[in-house]
């Protein structure tokens, strides 16, 4: 095992992929997706290998929506246990916090509450900041009412064009949302659910090779992923995916008729749905790159 482990300061973990909010243009494509829960057996599997050769500042547990899984706690509790991450954070839309069990508090180390538009909620904020406060965790209400329209339904075909959003891309480079899914690491989120979500629209795709690095088996895991951290060239997704340079959006909830809508309609000029305003191109070095190496003698604990 190497000396340095590979350092992130974030790793995300999907425990579902469908969402109990349907919302347009979702990263993670969970207002469109069928039913998906985390196995955790395989969650473990891949956290104990992972571990190896990775050391986290935070681990994310996403969606989907997360409370929606019936073993949610029993996740905290391996990821508390194998010691990937110095800090264990929820990512919800609050929806369903008012049933969360007591030991869910116990186990975190935060909470990042995304907050949509005309959303009820059967809680009060005071009593979760109060849960909070008496937990000594932190707690972010993240007011979301805009969606980047990043996913494309149309190919991009400048290879110049796919450059430059890989370079400039925040979610590979700056965010953080690498991502752990079924035995694989991804360089970001919506990088795991391109295949899916472009085979709904009746394209075929393929990337889980090129995109992500293989936990299990792989004597060089280390190796793999410490070059997927510094890669230059851009992901297959990237190919389907403006990155940083999407427009925002106003976020909605899609009905089944606005859904099937969604699924059928024909893609706007790729012009349009860049916003100007945010293309100031960059390249990413070693040097200015996030999330490398730790340095010798640095704790990873």
């Amino acid at each position: 095992m190497p000396l340095n482990k590979v350092w992130r300061p974030a790793i995300e973990f999907n425990l579902t992929e469908h969402c109990n909010l349907r919302c347009t243009h979702c990263d993670h494509a969970s207002s469109i997706l069928p039913p998906g829960f985390a196995d955790l057996a395989s969650f473990t599997r891949d956290i104990e290998v992972l571990s190896t050769a990775l050391q986290a500042g935070e681990i994310k547990f996403v969606g989907g929506e997360p409370l929606l899984h019936p073993q949610l706690v029993d996740f905290l509790k391996i990821a508390k246990e194998l010691q990937i991450a110095k800090r264990i954070i929820l990512v919800t839309n609050g929806v369903l916090l008012h049933k969360a069990p007591t030991e869910l508090w116990e186990l975190i180390d935060g909470m990042w509450i995304s907050v949509y538009p005309n959303i009820k909620y059967r809680f009060d904020w005071e009593s979760i900041q109060h849960l909070a406060d008496e937990h000594q965790i932190f707690v972010w209400r993240k007011e979301t009412p805009e969606f980047a329209e990043r996913s494309l339904i149309e190919e991009i075909r400048s290879k110049e064009l796919v450059e430059m959003v890989f370079q400039n891309c925040n979610l590979a480079h700056l965010e953080s949302c690498h991502t752990v899914y079924e035995g694989r690491y991804y360089m970001c989120a919506p990088s795991v659910w391109m295949e899916p979500r472009l085979a709904l629209h009746g394209t075929a795709f393929k990337n889980r090779e090129s995109d992500s690095v293989a936990i299990h088996g792989n004597p060089n895991l280390y190796e793999d992923l410490d070059n997927l951290i510094r890669r230059q060239e851009p992901l297959e997704a990237c190919r389907y995916c403006l990155g940083s340079w999407a427009r925002s959006t106003p976020n909605e909830q899609l009905t089944k008729k606005l859904t099937e809508e969604f699924l059928a309609r024909q893609p706007e000029h790729l012009a349009e749905l860049v916003d100007p305003e945010l293309i100031v191109p960059r390249t990413f070095t070693d040097q200015n790159r996030p999330g490398l190496t730790r340095p010798s003698g640095e704790s990873g604990s």
